[in-house]
């Protein structure tokens, strides 16, 4: 196979590379400089590839499981051929510093290689002597897996990796931000799938709505916001199609009064903001006991002073509309005179790119718009607590509920509060770090469903109950 060419970038139709005759350009959000030119997918080209993905389901279902495994595995190792194309391309277009950036080409891989590893389950729910019931699941049909902006070649892959292995076509639609790793990484699947069983189409804004309209389309998987998400169930309601969200979420960060705190900053440091806080599961509020308190947020404070943005995890934020709100967040913050203990300076620096400085707010109120939204950005407010059932509350009381992470060396106080938080993932005494075996997916406004893990490839499938009589 030869190398993939990183300056040129298609629609992947049917196993061809496709262009339009309209194209647009990404932003490179270290410079604000435009990126590569990519195709506008048309509705035409959607038909195209739907009919494409339905013709492909019809014998890619039927492959054995050993097929669809080795196929996936070759797939995943070719990323690792040409890693360090993808490192650039992918800080190109998100803003990912390079070790960032090698840790989502590394995750990538990961996903693919055990989600595709992972067997179905089969359930024997009745069996005697005149009877025996068996549920199998069977793939649903073409899935679409609509991405987001801020780690869109791990996201792909995890989609592609789990439609594919429960033997479902896919086509993928990259953010408009960040449409160029996606695209790749579908033009590298023609190597490995038969043509239709992984596509991918660029465009703008009416793309997502022909896609979720569709009625070709059997599901949407769709990471990004919650009011996005709304809309696509709305969309998708009309044809019933499957449809699994992973929306937004204002995670909650506890730390109890027994924690050793200079061995847990470095992590809680990396949850707060690793890609300048561009992450699902980003810790977005902090609570810590008041009899460590003081302590603990000036050795956060010292921890986070030397960050400096376009460095190590620090990355620039990706795009203009998502630098604005976060500037807006933090000029709120300052008029309402909040305590700044880092950032209290202009959130800009003086680079050219959307950089940002990492800022924490010590004790804001609990009703301020610092708390109660979510800023998905380097600015984060560290509040106080004394009473066990009084920081539950707090943790909970938000419509979202994607991840949590709570610090606490008693095992019984540890299992006992994280039973009560209100998220789809909590982890305990380590930092925020989904995995491809855990289902992970939100509670109420952070999602439907869940992705990965033996439950999340349940959601690629429908279940089907056979009633076998005995002779």
């Amino acid at each position: 196979m030869s190398k993939l060419n990183f300056d040129t970038y298609y629609n992947v139709i049917n196993g061809q590379l496709k262009g339009s005759d309209e194209q647009y350009f990404s932003i490179n959000p270290f410079n604000e400089e435009k990126l590569w030119p990519v195709p506008v997918a048309t509705a035409e080209d959607l038909d195209e590839a739907v009919n494409a993905g339905n013709a492909a389901f019809g014998k890619w279902q039927h492959s054995s499981v050993e097929e669809r495994r080795r196929r996936c595995n070759e797939f995943a190792d070719s990323l690792l051929a040409q890693k360090n194309d993808w490192v650039e391309a992918i800080s190109k277009e998100t803003g990912q510093p390079k070790e960032l950036a090698e840790g989502e080409v590394d995750a990538a891989h990961e996903w693919l290689t055990t989600i595709s590893n992972i067997d179905l389950p089969e359930y024997i729910t009745h069996d005697d002597e005149e009877v025996k019931v068996v549920t199998k699941y069977f793939p649903l049909g073409v899935v679409a897996g609509i991405c987001p902006w801020n780690f869109p070649v791990f996201l792909a892959a995890a989609k592609i990796a789990s439609a594919v292995s429960t033997g479902n076509t896919i086509i993928i639609k990259p953010s408009p931000y960040t449409p160029y790793t996606a695209l790749k990484l579908a033009e590298l699947a023609q190597h490995f799938f038969p043509p239709g069983v992984i596509q991918a189409l660029g465009g703008h804004d009416n793309l997502g709505p022909w896609i979720t309209k569709h009625p070709g389309i059997a599901k949407i998987s769709f990471t990004g916001s919650s009011a996005t998400g709304k809309k696509i169930v709305a969309a998708a309601a009309p044809t019933l199609k499957h449809v699994t969200l992973e929306l937004g979420g204002n995670d909650a960060a506890i730390v109890c009064p027994d924690v050793d705190i200079d061995a847990i900053i470095p992590t809680v440091v990396d949850d707060a903001f690793s890609h300048a806080g561009q992450v699902c599961v980003a810790a977005k509020r902090i609570y810590v006991h008041e009899s460590i308190y003081n302590e603990f947020i000036e050795k956060f404070a010292a921890a986070c002073k030397n960050l400096t943005p376009g460095q190590r995890y620090l990355s620039p934020i990706q795009n203009k509309m998502q630098y604005d709100k976060i500037k807006a967040i933090f000029e709120n913050s300052r008029s309402q005179q909040h305590e700044f203990v880092l950032g209290n300076a202009e959130p800009e620096t003086k680079k050219r790119g959307y950089f940002m400085s990492p800022a924490i707010v010590s004790r804001p109120p609990e009703q301020s718009r610092l708390v109660q939204e979510e800023p998905f950005g380097p600015i984060v407010p560290v509040l106080v607590w004394k009473d066990e059932e009084d920081v539950i509350r707090r943790a909970n009381d938000t419509d979202q509920g994607l991840g949590a992470t709570l610090w606490c060396r008693d095992p019984e106080r540890a299992e006992r509060i994280a039973m009560r938080l209100e998220a789809g993932s909590v982890w305990v005494n380590r930092g925020a770090m989904p995995m491809p075996t855990a289902l992970f997916g939100g509670v109420k406004q952070s999602g439907l469903g869940g992705e990965w893990g033996p439950l999340g490839l349940l959601n690629y499938c429908s279940a089907r109950t056979f009633h076998f009589a005995k002779q």
